[in-house]
């Protein structure tokens, strides 16, 4: 009997909202959706290299639900450059904060680019809203595990 390798790429992340007093308002923890423009490229990298890693969060307030076919945001409000960190050889994560009077508004969207603008997206998800207020910082956290199906 041949045994096949199978791999599997799951995603979350983590929204945790701060008032101006440094007091954790609102907290979501989401599961993402990989889009097919994602996984061609996550393709590409493993095969041609060359291409930007995904280290931009986008939030948005279009409430559109997600599809793999999806390739930007609903409505798009702000993208921040995250700091990547390697947790151990099968997992990842990317942390982006906008700061105050960035993003403001009623977040129900966030997704991963490879691009400070446009670019390719590799997951996107909606999830109940967040009200960031102007003075409020939020703290969007992306994690990917890599494992054997």
């Amino acid at each position: 009997m041949v045994q096949i390798d199978k791999m599997a790429m799951k995603g979350e992340f983590e929204m945790k909202l701060f008032g101006p007093d440094g007091l954790l308002k609102q907290y979501r923890k989401v599961s993402n959706l990989t889009v097919n423009t994602g996984f061609s490229t996550v393709c590409k990298m493993m095969g041609q290299g060359g291409h930007a890693a995904f280290g931009y969060c986008g939030i948005g307030n279009g409430a559109a639900a997600p599809s793999t076919l999806n390739v930007t945001l609903a409505n798009e409000l702000a993208r921040q450059q995250g700091a990547f960190t390697q947790l151990n050889n099968l997992q990842w994560k990317n942390e982006s904060t906008f700061s105050p009077g960035v993003g403001s508004g009623t977040i129900v969207e966030s997704a991963m680019f490879n691009s400070a603008s446009s670019g390719t997206m590799l997951c996107r998800q909606t999830f109940g809203a967040i009200a960031k207020e102007s003075a409020d910082t939020l703290v969007v956290t992306w994690q990917y595990t890599l494992s054997a199906a």
